[in-house]
């Protein structure tokens, strides 16, 4: 079975960028590899589009190959959800006081994408289940992290009504991966947590 990389869905939640277009949205944050970066409301919105877009691709695939009853409900219940997200996210973007904007820097989607051909990659067997749900846990514990870290560059009432709105989404999604995972014997300890995204200290 070939063994997926822990850190990709950790990079996905954590890798940003380093050369924010400067807006009146944006908040100053510190990456797990020390950088302190810009992040603005644009960049906000496509990154979430982008993590929204490829995890819809990744829990169709899993609802497709698995065979296992727990691990096709959460693959579904996560293309819903997603799904939903998704395109309320676009009509926000579309939104002149809103909009999207890609950062050169933010290397998610290539991480996502990576992790997405591995997947692809794989035989549709019980290791294929276990790497899929132990990648949803450490995606959604990142992103539950960096949406608290992102949410001051949100300052479009709107936009903060969405983030408010997706967080207790994400928690469920992430209680029941966590409870599929224990299905499959997936150890907590397993689960190599890096260090979220976190404001930089002020002097």
């Amino acid at each position: 079975m070939r063994t997926l990389q822990l850190a990709t869905w950790s990079a996905v939640a954590v890798a940003l960028c380093t050369a924010a277009s400067i807006s009146r949205a944006q908040v100053t944050i510190k990456t797990s590899g020390g950088e302190v970066v810009q992040f603005s409301q644009k960049n906000l919105v496509d990154h979430m589009i982008i993590g929204d877009s490829i995890e819809v691709e990744a829990a169709k695939l899993a609802a497709a190959r698995t065979q296992n009853a727990a691990v096709k409900d959460l693959a579904n219940m996560l293309v819903t959800d997603h799904s939903s997200h998704l395109d309320n996210l676009h009509k926000l973007a579309g939104k002149k006081d809103i909009g999207r904007e890609a950062n050169p820097a933010d290397t998610s989607e290539s991480m996502a994408i990576r992790m997405l051909t591995e997947m692809r990659s794989m035989p549709a067997d019980s290791g294929f289940d276990r790497e899929f749900v132990r990648h949803q846990i450490m995606h959604h514990m990142h992103e539950i992290d960096a949406l608290k870290t992102l949410r001051p560059a949100a300052k479009d009432d709107d936009l903060q009504h969405d983030i408010d709105r997706t967080m207790p989404v994400l928690e469920r999604h992430l209680a029941q991966a966590r409870q599929v995972g224990a299905q499959l014997g997936i150890k907590p300890d397993s689960m190599r947590m890096s260090m979220p995204m976190k404001k930089p200290p002020t002097h």
